[in-house]
């Protein structure tokens, strides 16, 4: 017990984030008017980081019929896929109008965004994608207990505040 390499280490992210892929999500394409029934029917989206496109996707919206559908045609490492037609399904908030949902293409659940990943369209349980803030919310934890331990006079959770006060204030000044 407690030989050489039995403490913690950082193993790296054992899951995929959320913020690493492309998503669609269908309060933005209603915001934007695409659900609507007299919006326009057919867009781009685009995905930039700065001033770099990191990539696009064409689609179709058709609201009219019996099963409203969206169908996105994208590039997925310079590789034109085959149309993926996603079925959209709506309900009536409290306060009138509709409010969209689609319904993932590999599972059938209702899911209000959907993201691409490794050429594939699908929900984020289906990708098993985590959030990158689930992820590293307690990254330094060890740290903090650390310093707590030498210093004898605050607990961790008093450094861990103030740490991410400062991180706070210098994400703000750059």
């Amino acid at each position: 017990m407690g030989g050489y390499g039995s403490g913690r280490y950082y193993r790296g992210m054992t899951k995929e984030t959320v913020e690493n892929c492309h998503s669609f999500d269908a309060n933005n394409l209603t915001r934007w008017g695409y659900l609507k029934q007299t919006g326009p029917k057919q867009g781009i989206l685009r995905w930039m980081r700065g001033d770099h496109l990191m990539g696009a996707c064409g689609f179709h919206v058709q609201l009219t019929g019996e099963y409203p559908s969206i169908t996105f045609r994208y590039l997925y490492n310079n590789t034109e896929h085959p149309n993926v037609q996603v079925e959209l399904t709506w309900y009536s908030p409290g306060f009138g109008g509709r409010r969209y949902l689609f319904l993932c293409p590999c599972c059938k659940r209702r899911m209000r965004t959907l993201h691409l990943k490794g050429g594939e369209i699908a929900c984020r349980l289906c990708h098993q994608l985590t959030y990158e803030s689930c992820v590293e919310n307690h990254k330094y934890d060890s740290l903090f207990r650390y310093i707590a331990q030498r210093h004898n006079d605050f607990s961790w959770q008093t450094y861990k505040k103030s740490f991410n006060s400062k991180l706070k204030h210098v994400k703000r000044n750059a």
